[in-house]
């Protein structure tokens, strides 16, 4: 797997992914976005819930379950 970054527009390209590899990272996103944060805290960032794992931004919580929602039709 390789991945190319492009300043220009600011994305990344990702190339050469096995099926296997796509795989995890769709179960991780996924579940991250079921699972872990369930509600804004009082502070207006995303906790992840009781078995704490990290903290996201209200803008890395849209792009969470963008990115979830996005690989929903590739399973």
């Amino acid at each position: 797997m390789t991945t190319n970054y492009c300043k220009s527009t600011k994305t990344y390209t990702v190339r050469g992914i096995t099926s296997l590899e796509m795989d995890v990272i769709c179960a991780v996103l996924k579940t991250a976005d079921r699972r872990c944060f369930p509600e804004r805290d009082e502070d207006g960032n995303w906790y992840s819930n009781n078995d704490f794992v990290l903290l996201l931004e209200d803008n890395e919580r849209k792009a969470l379950a963008k990115a979830a929602r996005q690989l929903n039709p590739l399973q």
